[in-house]
């Protein structure tokens, strides 16, 4: 996809495939300058830092970039990043509007724990130790006493390779719950009956035909048709 252009600068083709360029030079990622398009007419200059990043909205785990202005050191935007191999620049509209969840102003930045009943939305700010002691001695007393059924362990997107469900495990606790088990097991299921394999990856280039029930090609999770 790119190819190195005079002065050593990676470029990366746009849909002329010629003169314009889809994505910064990587050699100029450290220090990438754009004009304010918030700033027009005036000719204002913005310069980034240009830091690579996975987008984690999907389990596709595409590349992005983000863009971090030397000013403030605040994330701007996010864009594809063209160097990774799986997504390779492109990426859906999930991508781009992670900037809303690191802008979101409802967004936890901190343990809280609850001050009141259940219900009555009373929280109060705690550390992470006090956290940690406390899941660790109420999870050990559950195995002591013979209550494993008790313990469950949610996440949303399991990306840690299945480490945490290979320690629950260890301790006889069958409490995993993902997004794997609530929402795409049905469909898994399908495949593994059908083909054998629970996640296979479709061969979009050579298909003669697609046949799709239900879902946009681009909302796929486990493949990124876009590359």
């Amino acid at each position: 996809m790119a190819r190195v252009m005079k002065k050593d600068e990676t470029f990366y083709p746009g849909p002329s495939r010629i003169h314009l360029a889809a994505f910064p030079p990587r050699e100029r990622w450290d220090d990438w300058t754009e004009l304010d398009s918030q700033a027009w007419p005036r000719r204002k200059e913005r310069r980034y830092s240009l830091v690579p990043t996975i987008c984690f909205n999907c389990e596709s785990a595409c590349g992005l970039l983000a863009y971090i202005d030397k000013d403030t050191n605040q994330v701007q935007k996010f864009e594809g990043n063209p160097e990774n191999p799986g997504s390779r620049g492109r990426n859906c509209a999930k991508g781009p509007a992670t900037l809303n969840q690191i802008t979101d102003p409802d967004r936890i930045l901190y343990p809280l724990k609850r001050a009141g009943k259940r219900g009555e939305g009373k929280w109060e700010r705690v550390d992470w130790d006090t956290v940690l002691d406390d899941i660790a001695a109420r999870i050990r007393k559950a195995i002591v006493e013979d209550r494993r059924d008790e313990i469950m362990y949610h996440v949303g997107r399991p990306g840690e390779d299945g480490f945490t469900e290979r320690i629950l495990a260890a301790w006889g606790v069958d409490g995993h719950n993902s997004h794997t088990n609530i929402c795409s097991s049905g469909a898994r299921e399908g495949y593994q009956l059908w083909m054998g394999l629970d996640r296979p990856s479709p061969d979009h280039a050579n298909a003669k035909v697609i046949f799709l029930i239900s879902a946009h090609l681009e909302s796929g999770h486990y493949f990124n048709p876009h590359a």
